[in-house]
């Protein structure tokens, strides 16, 4: 209890424990597959005493002894000519060669003159058939007549593996003669027929070479000559200089366009303003009637000024002169638009007699222009044409002459390969045999065939092993529940088989503390108070983990109130031996009060609803009815935590209807029980309703598995040196002895509260 309050009372910081988060996909790592397939390292061990027991001795003491008999064919990639030192004579592709005398080997042709050799030889591997060319084939095909040819290097093996080596040195010498006698008959004819086809071919292109000269005189006839360059260069001179003057005339022509345009559309004074006013102003003053009309009005006006010095304003004889004055300024001023009419009329015809003299001018210059620039492009056109002509033909006369140089090369090539044939007739064979057919025993064959069947039988061993590790879906390690189910571990629970019976208690008290710790971080100080506690199926430890969980809560000081939610298969008050007919769920459920309905285990510490099975028939229907809801809205106002025991969620939907309930779901799994599957299908209901999974508890794990497996001897070590014997007996006595994971739920044992 001491040790509890006192973790508690460290800051956050001290108190952290580490969490696994689930992946981003649910893969299996490597490392993973390897460890299921050495936990069944005895299926790979049976497996191979099965398959090497028998075998190894089988091969080692059955096997005859064996001999290679191996004949060797050299074929030179490059063979110096005689009569022309300077160039050798390579193969290409010599590989390819290599294998196609190889297939020549193996064909029917060679086969049927070994067949023929060896019938008359009476060889005892073809006593029991009077024909031996299937059973040749069949050896050559299967394998027991290796005709292979040797990588980077210029030798064909024909190899033979036989207990009798004269027999095997017998046929593969038949295979080395008949194969050269083959080859002998074959080059002679090749040699035949490639002379005949060089003959014909020298023929023809002799004729080619004929026929093309022809053609080339009666394209040199049109020109007299086979080199028209300079012809052309002149001729392309003559165009560019066409081709300037062409530009000139119609940038002229352009021009000439855009002014006739310009003066069609233009209606504008060719003047400025200003002398059209002063010589219509000369025109007006220079007309006599317009002199005398001015000298009138001047001498009334001045009349008038000396009359109103002597008269006033209403004396006839001024109002008389006064009159004469205004009739004289309006004939005035009739005269001057008179002659401001005539002037403008007069300019007007004057100024569009020039537009049109200047226009008709233009229009001539364009006339010619046009016509210039016509007989320009007749001129270009026809250059053209010519140049075009003589380049085509020097371009003709200059594909011939290059096809003619080409015949003609093919012509000496083909006189010297004639010449070769015919001289190289005699030169070293380029292919020959290396060696007759010579035997050795056969060293390592029964070594090599006894370790492969002690390999393969590992191999296979291992290969069941995978097999079985891949078709294993159970989840061991909380590896496996984050990689494989993709689920967030929140702590682990140790089996007792793989522990000191004496340390039991506290190591499980250590794994519950941890698990407190972790859900304390998970959900933060203010941590989910309504936890639901379930599985994916029946036997994973979900009944006892609630239990343990809630003593451990209670352990450290809180009030907790343990909820049998399963009315299906209740078994808390069978685990912890309440007396019988306590079924304060269902009291509950049916309208009693929360206070009458709960046991108290400890009245300051665990309280518990119990449940019994007489109402498993409608359980469904009474936690989903309303009045369930409410009472659970409410059940933990006066306790730290509820903790609720669920049915499996793939068995039943009660534990949905219990999560929609409750702040938070904890999963439990049971090592080598849980199968992965399982755990992400139970994870996916909650998802789907909604409910908040925290995570998941491993029940069942061995110690190098466990959440904390470093503290079991770091602890223990420490008490062992540290601690005096009889406080550690005082201590273990005060502490409250928790249910152990070690069984499925169907065979765990009872403790008394």
């Amino acid at each position: 209890m001491g040790d509890i309050q006192k973790f508690q009372s460290q800051p956050l910081a001290e108190q952290i424990v580490q969490l696994d988060s689930p992946p981003d996909a649910h893969v299996e790592p490597m490392t993973g597959l390897i460890a299921g397939i050495m936990r069944r390292w005895y299926i790979i061990f049976a497996v191979f005493l099965v398959v090497a027991g028998p075998g190894v001795p089988a091969i080692w003491y059955l096997m005859k002894e064996q001999y290679d008999t191996t004949g060797v064919i050299r074929i030179s990639p490059i063979v110096n000519p005689i009569l022309f030192q300077s160039d050798l004579d390579q193969l290409p592709q010599y590989d390819l060669y290599k294998n196609t005398q190889a297939e020549a080997i193996r064909g029917s042709d060679i086969l049927n003159r070994v067949a023929d050799d060896l019938a008359a030889k009476n060889l005892p591997i073809f006593a029991e058939t009077p024909d031996p060319l299937p059973v040749l084939r069949e050896m050559v095909t299967g394998g027991k007549i290796d005709i292979t040819p040797d990588r980077r290097t210029e030798y064909i093996r024909l190899t033979m593996t036989t207990p009798d080596p004269a027999q095997a040195a017998t046929i593969i010498d038949s295979f080395l003669t008949h194969y050269m006698a083959w080859l002998e008959a074959e080059e002679a004819t090749g040699g035949t027929m490639k002379l005949k086809t060089l003959e014909d071919k020298k023929r023809q292109v002799k004729a080619d070479i004929d026929e093309k000269k022809r053609e080339i005189n009666a394209l040199t006839s049109q020109f007299g000559s086979s080199d028209n360059n300079p012809r052309q260069e002149m001729m392309l001179e003559v165009v560019s200089r066409i081709r300037q003057d062409l530009i000139g005339i119609t940038m002229q022509r352009i021009g000439l366009e855009a002014r006739v345009q310009i003066m069609e559309n233009d209606t504008t004074e060719p003047a400025s303003g200003l002398n059209r006013i002063e010589n219509r102003n000369a025109w007006i003053n220079s007309d006599p009637e317009m002199q005398s009309l001015r000298i009138t009005v001047r001498e009334y006006e001045n009349q008038i000024l000396i009359d109103r010095q002597t008269m006033t304003d209403q004396n006839p004889d001024l109002k008389n002169r006064i009159a004469l004055l205004e009739a004289f300024k309006e004939k005035l001023k009739a005269r001057e638009q008179k002659l401001t009419e005539d002037f403008d009329n007069q300019y007007e015809n004057e100024l569009k007699q020039g537009r049109q003299l200047a226009l008709d001018r233009a229009k001539a210059e364009l006339a010619q222009a046009i016509e210039h620039e016509k007989k320009l492009r007749e001129k270009l056109n026809e250059q053209d044409t010519d140049t075009i002509v003589i380049g085509r033909t020097q371009l003709n006369i200059d594909e011939q002459i290059e096809e003619l140089a080409q015949i003609k090369q093919l012509y000496d090539k083909v006189v010297q390969r004639i010449d070769e044939i015919e001289f190289e007739q005699d030169r070293p064979a380029r292919i020959s045999i290396a060696q007759r057919a010579s035997s050795v025993p056969a060293k390592g064959k029964r070594k090599k065939l006894a370790a492969a069947c002690g390999v393969g039988g590992l191999g296979l061993g291992c290969f069941f092993a995978f097999l079985l590790a891949k078709a294993d879906k159970r989840v061991k390690d909380t590896n496996d529940v984050v990689n494989r189910a993709g689920v967030r571990i929140i702590g682990t629970t140790t089996s007792p088989k793989y522990i000191d019976k004496r340390r039991i208690t506290q190591r499980l008290s250590d794994d519950y503390q941890t698990i407190r710790a972790n859900l304390g971080l998970l959900n933060g100080h203010a941590s989910s108070k309504v936890l639901v506690v379930s599985s994916p199926c029946m036997r994973e430890g979900k009944t006892t983990f609630a239990v343990n969980l809630a003593l451990s809560f209670v352990q450290s000081g809180e009030k907790v109130l343990l909820i049998d939610g399963d009315l299906r298969k209740p078994d808390i008050a069978e685990t912890l031996n309440l007396p019988r007919g306590v079924r304060g769920l269902q009291d509950m459920l049916f309208g009693k009060s929360i206070e009458d309905s709960v046991y108290k285990v400890s009245p300051a510490g665990l309280h518990v609803l119990a449940s019994d099975w007489r109402n498993s028939s409608d359980a469904l229907d009474l936690l989903a009815q309303t009045h369930t809801a409410k009472c659970m809205k409410n059940i933990g106002d006066g306790y730290d935590h509820v903790i609720i025991d669920t049915p499996p969620v793939l068995g039943f939907a009660d534990a949905l209807v219990w999560s929609r309930m409750a702040d938070a779901v904890i999963l439990t799994c049971f090592a080598e029980h849980t199968s992965s599957p399982d755990l992400r299908d139970a994870m996916d209901r909650f998802d789907q309703i909604g409910s908040k999974v925290l995570g998941a508890v491993l029940n069942n794990v061995r110690v190098a598995n466990s959440y904390h497996r470093y503290s079991y001897d770091y602890s223990h070590v420490h008490a062992a040196t540290q601690e005096r014997p009889e406080k550690a007996s005082k201590r273990r006595k005060d502490r409250r002895i928790l249910l152990m994971d070690s069984k499925p739920e169907d065979e765990k044992p009872t403790a008394n509260s």
